[in-house]
């Protein structure tokens, strides 16, 4: 039966698809502001679908947004959740749930993820949440198997901080960083990382670097610096001493590149800090998932931000931070229909932010 429903749920997993080039289509010539933001949308999104995937800069993507009733985006390739909304199915199979904060509509299908990977024999779920709410993450959790009836499961939930590192299974490294809503919140940053050449090596031909590599030497650097030194000392009785020492020197570079941002809810208040490092580096990721969910003037910018959510005037008033190569914008307002939110990303985004925009329209009518 296990094996039957795991492979009914992956028969719905990731097909094939040809990467696009979001902006580069955006900004083709000839093109409406309406045509320009239609061509950011793959055409299978126009569909009423809660599954639709979408494909951002060579990054696969899929999951539902909607204010107030879910939050789940899935990044299948760093096997991560951001937020669990009502646990869309192909979110079972990420290990990691990372929390933006603990509002229901992100929060509330935390236990089905929970119960579904322990059914289908898959490793336990490995939850993030803001600092001081792993407890509270738990009793959910633990409230939910209770009423089940369900034996334990193993699980984690963990908290990161800001500054804090996490490496993820998926081999990604992941960084907070803190945003504005009306309980505590914090985003994500998903990091790639890749080895360089030492810096004194720069230059030298292929066959001098073999040559070093043959002889046993590191030609590669990291950003840690690490000095170990192993001191083993033998004494013998007849007070012939002998003393080992093993010199162990590791120096390596690794270039972290951020590839993808989520921001969880939140104003533009959080781009206010621009001395913090993690925030600039969500700013520049390749793929930045944020989001957006007043679009009109029926809400002011100051009833959005009291409402601790982002206002699409705020948004403009901030261009200049955005240096990502594509931004993903989710969390719409119920309110408004798939029509009214292209129209208003047509009419309302400058030609340089509109180019980078895609709108997740999954579950939206």
């Amino acid at each position: 039966m296990i094996q039957s429903l795991a492979r009914a749920f992956k028969e719905h997993g990731v097909g094939p698809q040809q990467p696009g080039s979001p902006t580069a289509a955006a900004a083709a010539a000839g093109t409406s502001a309406s045509d320009a933001v239609r061509a950011l949308v793959p055409p299978a999104a126009l569909a009423d679908s809660r599954q639709t995937k979408m494909t951002v800069c060579g990054l696969e993507l899929e999951g539902v947004s909607i204010s107030g009733q879910e939050t789940c985006i899935i990044v299948p390739r760093a096997k991560v959740a951001f937020d669990i909304g009502r646990c869309p199915q192909r979110a079972c199979f990420q290990q990691t749930v990372l929390l933006s904060h603990t509002h229901l509509d992100h929060v509330g299908g935390l236990p089905f993820h929970v119960a579904t990977r322990c059914m289908l024999g898959l490793p336990g779920s490995r939850v993030v949440a803001p600092k001081g709410y792993a407890a509270g993450v738990r009793k959910l959790v633990e409230a939910a198997m209770e009423l089940q009836g369900s034996p334990p499961i193993e699980y984690e939930v963990a908290e990161l901080e800001a500054g804090q590192d996490m490496q993820l299974p998926s081999g990604y490294l992941c960084r907070s960083f803190p945003t504005t809503h009306t309980i505590p919140s914090q985003g994500y940053v998903l990091y790639s990382q890749r080895r360089k050449l030492r810096a004194d090596l720069q230059g030298k031909s292929g066959e001098e670097i073999r040559q070093l590599r043959l002889a046993g030497e590191e030609v590669t650097d990291t950003v840690e610096v690490r000095d170990t030194v192993e001191v083993t000392v033998e004494v013998t009785v007849e007070v012939t001493v002998e003393v080992t020492v093993e010199v162990t020197v590791e120096v390596t570079d690794t270039v972290e590149i951020p590839e993808i941002a989520f921001t969880g809810d939140t104003t533009a208040a959080f781009l206010g800090s621009e001395a913090a490092p993690v925030l600039n580096d969500a700013l520049r990721a390749r793929v930045l998932v944020m989001e957006m969910t007043f679009l009109c003037d029926n809400v002011t910018v100051e009833e959005a931000r009291g409402k601790g959510h982002m206002h699409i005037a705020d948004f403009v008033a901030h261009a200049h931070r955005f240096q990502n190569e594509a931004i993903v914008l989710i969390h719409f307002s119920p309110r408004y229909k798939r029509s009214d939110i292209l129209e208003s990303l047509a009419t309302m985004l400058p030609p340089t932010l509109r180019a980078k925009c895609v709108p997740l329209l999954n579950g939206i009518e």
